[in-house]
C-alpha cells in the first residue's frame, strides 16, 4: 500500500525538479538546437537538445515518447542525465555531475505516451569566451542517448 503512494510522489518530484525553476523567461538572444537524427523519425523516443545563451548558457534536453503507449526509462543510478561542455580545442571546461552526488540505485522514469520529459540546467560561463560544444546524455540504459550543440559566448 505505501508503494502506491510513494512512488507517484517520487515521479512528479523528479518531473519538478527535471523542469528547474517555474519563473520561464523567453530567450533574449538565438537559441541553437541538435538536429534530430534521422534515425529517430519513427523511433519510439526521439530527442532534441538546445542551448539558450541569452543571459548565461542554459541547457535542456527533451526526450519524447512517440508511441502510443507508456515507456519506461532505467536508469542504473540515480543520475538522469549530464551535460558536458568542451572548447575548441577539445578540452572540458564544464561537467554539470561534478561535485554532485547520486544515489546508488536503479531508478525509472514513466513517460506517458506521446509526452516529453525534460532535463534542464544551466551554467556560470561568466569568464568564459569562445565556441564551445555542449554534449548532452541521457544515462538511460535501455533508451541512451547523446545530442551535440556548439555554441558561440561573446
Amino acid at each position: 500500500m505505501p508503494n502506491r503512494l510513494i512512488i507517484p510522489l517520487l515521479v512528479a518530484a523528479s518531473v519538478a525538479f527535471a523542469r528547474g525553476s517555474s519563473g520561464h523567461k523567453e530567450p533574449t538572444t538565438a537559441m541553437t538546437t541538435a538536429p534530430q537524427n534521422e534515425q529517430q523519425k519513427g523511433a519510439p523516443v526521439a530527442s532534441s537538445f538546445s542551448v539558450d545563451v541569452s543571459d548565461q548558457p542554459r541547457f535542456e534536453l527533451s526526450v519524447a515518447n512517440n508511441t502510443k503507449k507508456m515507456i519506461e526509462l532505467r536508469f542504473p543510478n540515480g543520475q538522469t542525465h549530464e551535460f558536458v561542455v568542451i572548447d575548441a580545442a577539445g578540452n572540458e571546461v564544464w561537467r554539470w555531475s561534478d561535485g554532485r552526488m547520486f544515489t546508488q540505485s536503479l531508478q525509472n522514469k514513466l513517460v506517458k505516451a506521446r509526452e516529453t520529459a525534460v532535463y534542464a540546467s544551466s551554467w556560470d560561463a561568466e569568464k568564459m569566451h569562445g565556441r564551445f560544444t555542449a554534449i548532452a546524455t541521457l544515462m538511460s540504459d535501455n533508451h541512451p542517448i547523446e545530442q551535440r550543440v556548439e555554441f558561440a559566448l561573446k
